[in-house]
């Protein structure tokens, strides 16, 4: 039983590192917003919202690899803190901070669903994470 949940413990652990990774790779990538500028020269408001996403993904990579590395109850305080950061990551695309005002365009309709299910997804995983090591000491 204990080899079943500490297979588990790793694959979570691994899962979300991928997700992480995901994300902030993917938001310079393939789910990048709008690169536009506007006629005086300044980055549109969907190129920051990519920005503050890249930043938190960072955080979430590092959080999740700090996982795989250290040992004990910090794992389970790191888990918590990816729910919130995920959570406050779903949050930033035409929430926190606007998109662009056409609904067509790349921002609203490749970076903020991606945003939205990525980090969802990371926080769904990382609650599974705490409810295999609830027993734990």
């Amino acid at each position: 039983m204990k080899e079943n949940k500490k297979t588990a413990e790793i694959i979570t652990e691994v899962i979300l590192l991928l997700l992480s990774i995901v994300l902030t790779a993917g938001v310079k990538t393939f789910i990048s917003p709008c690169e536009h500028k506007t006629d005086s020269g300044m980055w549109m408001a969907c190129h920051w919202a990519g920005q503050a996403v890249f930043g938190a993904g960072t955080a979430l990579c590092a959080n999740s690899l700090l996982m795989l590395i250290l040992k004990g109850r910090e794992r389970t305080g790191l888990a918590l803190a990816n729910i919130t950061l995920a959570v406050v990551t779903a949050f930033i695309p035409n929430t926190l901070i606007n998109l662009c005002m056409k609904s067509e365009m790349r921002c609203h309709s490749v970076m903020k669903p991606a945003v939205i299910v990525i980090s969802i997804l990371i926080a769904a995983v990382s609650c599974v994470y705490i409810v295999i090591n609830k027993n734990k000491e």
